[in-house]
């Protein structure tokens, strides 16, 4: 799930970071009377982004993050419309909440850092 999850988000926002598409969100976000609807739209990428990279190293901060990036874009980009226009970007929110409480597994960076700690503990 992890890997699925990191590699899907770090296209897909990567695809507006690199392929020009920021000023389209910033559009968007601009039509719903967002304020400084540019600077929010690159860091909403920026943030879904490095959140994509933190998860496919195994940093389970980065699945808080992009549950808090996603939230905010389902709850005020897709005024909470699960059932449709928010399907995806709610089902990548629910699998960024259900990762950040279970973990990222291994290999990975917050595994190592476990087996750091308990090996502390041991000596």
């Amino acid at each position: 799930m992890r890997i699925w999850l990191g590699t899907v988000m770090l296209k897909h926002s990567g695809t507006y970071l690199f392929q020009g598409k920021v000023p389209e969100l910033a559009a968007f976000l601009e039509s719903l009377n967002w304020p400084i609807p540019l600077a929010m739209a690159y860091a909403s990428q920026l943030a879904e982004f490095g959140a994509a990279i933190l998860i496919l190293l195994g940093v389970s901060f980065g699945a808080w993050i992009m549950a808090f990036t996603l939230g905010i874009a389902v709850l005020f980009a897709h005024s909470g419309k699960i059932y449709s226009e928010a399907e995806l970007p709610f089902t990548y929110f629910l699998l960024s909440v259900v990762l950040g409480l279970i973990g990222l597994g291994k290999p990975g960076l917050d595994s190592l850092r476990f087996l750091k700690k308990g090996n502390r503990s041991m000596n």
